[in-house]
């Protein structure tokens, strides 16, 4: 089995199938996801406007619905992912470069 996409993370996937109610998207992992229509696009996309079977789109992974991997290429919800890996990532930084020895906190008198 693939490895599961987590939740908001972002990557380029490639349109495999156009169904009536989205996209069916392969991710690098192998793993198909579907991109429902209303998370194509910010605003409403006509199905003929719709990426073309084997063009490239950057997806974000918006979790599962039971085994089925759901995504977005949702403006929105890119940006959103990314400032959320950018918020990880701060955090991760800021947690690598403090002191946590056995006086940190602790003033002395």
């Amino acid at each position: 089995m693939a490895e599961q996409l987590t939740k908001w993370s972002v990557t380029d996937g490639t349109v495999i199938h156009h169904m009536h109610y989205g996209l069916r998207v392969q991710i690098p992992s192998g793993e198909i996801g579907v991109v429902d229509r209303v998370d194509i696009d910010d605003n409403y996309v006509n199905p003929a406007d719709w990426p073309a079977i084997g063009s490239v789109i950057t997806v974000v992974g918006a979790g599962y619905a039971g085994h089925q991997l759901r995504l977005s290429s949702r403006p929105s919800h890119l940006d959103e992912a990314r400032a959320r890996m950018t918020a990880d990532h701060d955090a991760t930084a800021r947690a690598e470069t403090e002191y946590f020895g056995p006086n940190s906190g602790a003033l002395s008198s």
